[in-house]
């Protein structure tokens, strides 16, 4: 009897090359079963890096798409992890050698996506800072939290695609790069681009140094780290000092 871990070894195999199966109905079966699959993986590339889509256009994006998929097809069932190394394929894709902000889109949305399905955690509740804060202890950052950087303007650009943009808001990017930050408060996915002073504050291992990182940058480090709160930024809690 024919084992199962040999059956889809070799079922595997005949997909990954229908000729190889001996019967010409079979061959054809699994021909369709193979283009339904391909289909499946492309459109799921199109959920996941719906921005980057946009900007190059379906017909372009669907011949990347299709070439990444025969590359690398899906190694699991939940096609909303798909794609891992779809943004570096897309840096390296000749024809869109002249989109060079593309794969750094791409890049954006794929921690967006594992923002999105990152570890449910308690964020920091401003509220339980009342009694103080011990400066000294560790920043500790919400499983969701996300910092990214582009040579681009990858997070203006994915922003001026969102629904609630406003309508100039793709002619008001500037071509520079940028440093954001991705957090997920009330379930919901924010991107942000960040400043000197925060991306200063964002190094900082304690609250302390933190606090000082962005001093140093002449930023207003209450309104930073008001800032971060409300963005859920940080998870657990920040160890309270005994005097406020």
């Amino acid at each position: 009897m024919l084992d199962a871990r040999s059956f889809q070894h070799g079922f595997g195999a005949m997909l990954a090359s229908p000729e190889r199966a001996p019967d010409p109905a079979i061959r054809r079966a699994l021909a369709v079963h193979r283009n339904t699959a391909t289909k499946a993986a492309r459109d799921a590339l199109f959920a996941n890096y719906p921005v980057a889509a946009t900007l190059v256009g379906d017909d372009a994006f669907a011949a990347c798409a299709t070439a990444y998929v025969e590359m690398s097809p899906p190694a699991e069932a939940r096609l909303c992890f798909y794609g891992s190394s779809f943004p570096a394929f897309v840096d390296t894709w000749s024809p869109f050698a002249e989109a060079r902000y593309l794969g750094a889109v791409a890049a954006l949305e794929r921690l967006v996506t594992e923002a999105l399905f990152a570890a449910d955690a308690d964020a920091l509740d401003p509220e339980t800072l009342a009694a103080g804060i011990d400066p000294d202890a560790p920043l500790s950052w919400h499983p969701a939290t996300r910092i990214g950087r582009s040579l681009s303007p990858a997070a203006s650009l994915w922003l001026a695609h969102q629904a609630d943009a406003p309508p100039e808001a793709l002619d008001e990017v500037l071509w520079t790069p940028e440093q954001f930050l991705i957090t997920r408060p009330a379930d919901a996915i924010e991107v942000r681009v960040i400043d000197a002073p925060m991306r200063a504050f964002l190094a900082g291992s304690t609250l302390a140094v933190a606090a000082a990182n962005a001093a140093d940058e002449d930023g207003d480090v209450a309104t930073i780290f008001a800032t971060l709160l409300s963005a859920g930024a940080f998870a657990g809690h920040i160890q309270q000092g005994e005097n406020p």
